[in-house]
């Protein structure tokens, strides 16, 4: 059993991690604190644990082994290096930290104290990207020239029921989030490029605020990989019928992903003409691996180079799109 406190119920998917570790067998709540306290009360209570105001009370207290990570994504960095020197396993949102540099920082204070770091990275455990990852290692698509992912829903746009849209009103703050659609929806194309179109060396973004907000809420970008592949990467908050979209096109045939159905053709199959592929099973949880590593010392599939080169490709798209200019990430 692994004793751990929620941090925070600022993110939209708090609860739900709140109701996957309830779910979980090996994991226990056991108390809440959160930057804002009066949310933070209601939700202890909710949860039937103590709500604790000090974080450095929390921290300090031995029964507890890991903490759950919601907090805005300006105070990851504080936040997880607090707990990690306090020797906590630590499982967070999406994305670690703002900064190349304070991803490093974490890292490195993980190193140190030997804790579980765990970033919810959902897609990376999906069958239809395990098909995908599995059939270029095969060479099914020969050599990957292209690759295009999609993630975008209609958070921002305004209805009779929501005149702001259903996303929170601090899901716009800049200082908070650190940026808007790409940051956060634009992470699930951007962790799932990285992998299967490999390093990246240089980005060009352009970014909108449909909605005029002081964040993106709508975002393209074009990455540049080593293996001489060329990505699009999109992700917004101003389209509510876009399903998601993952396409990979090589020398030797291509994958469609649309939400979670796939279809493949080869030359290196039968005909060559398009087929619809039996899919593996679906991986464990990022919750569950982190569990795992923790209780099994089972090494998880998100890995920390995963964790980093998200933050790195977000900050150069950032720059890109400030600066009006390609970035060049690679020597």
């Amino acid at each position: 059993m692994v004793k751990v406190a929620m941090l925070s119920r600022w993110h939209v998917h708090a609860n739900d991690y709140a109701r996957e570790a309830l779910e979980n067998n090996d994991v226990e709540i056991t108390a809440v604190w959160d930057e804002d306290a009066k949310r933070g009360q209601g939700w202890a209570d909710e949860l039937h644990v103590p709500f604790i105001a000090n974080l450095d009370e929390l921290l300090a207290k031995d029964e507890i082994e890991g903490v759950i990570v919601d907090t805005p994504t300006n105070m990851h960095r504080d936040v997880i290096i607090a707990a990690v020197k306090a020797n906590k396993h630590v499982f967070s949102e999406k994305v670690l930290a703002l900064t190349t540099a304070e991803c490093e920082e974490i890292l490195e204070a993980v190193e140190k104290q030997g804790v579980s770091l765990m970033l919810s990275l959902p897609r990376l455990n999906d069958p239809t990207y395990l098909y995908a990852e599995e059939a270029l290692k095969q060479g099914l698509l020969g050599s990957l020239t292209s690759i295009r992912c999609r993630l975008e829903h209609g958070g921002a746009v305004a209805t009779e029921a929501n005149p702001n849209g259903w996303l929170p009103e601090h899901f716009y703050h800049k200082e908070q989030c650190g940026g808007g659609a790409l940051i956060d929806l634009g992470a699930h194309p951007i962790y799932l490029t990285n992998r299967l179109a490999g390093e990246v060396e240089s980005v060009m973004c352009e970014m909108g605020s449909f909605t005029g907000k002081e964040v993106d809420d709508h975002a393209s970008v074009i990455t540049r990989h080593k293996s001489g592949a060329i990505g699009v990467i999109e992700a917004g908050f101003v389209a509510s019928g876009s399903p998601f979209i993952l396409e990979l096109h090589g020398t030797k045939g291509s994958i469609l992903i649309e939400e979670h159905a796939l279809r493949i053709r080869s030359s290196e199959l039968e005909d060559g003409g398009w087929q619809t592929p039996q899919l593996p099973q679906k991986e464990s949880s990022a919750m569950q691996q982190w569990v795992s590593e923790i209780l099994h010392n089972q090494t998880p599939r998100i890995s920390k180079d995963d964790m980093i080169q998200l933050t790195r490709l977000n900050e150069a798209a950032k720059e890109s799109a400030e600066n009006g200019t390609r970035v060049l990430l690679t020597k």
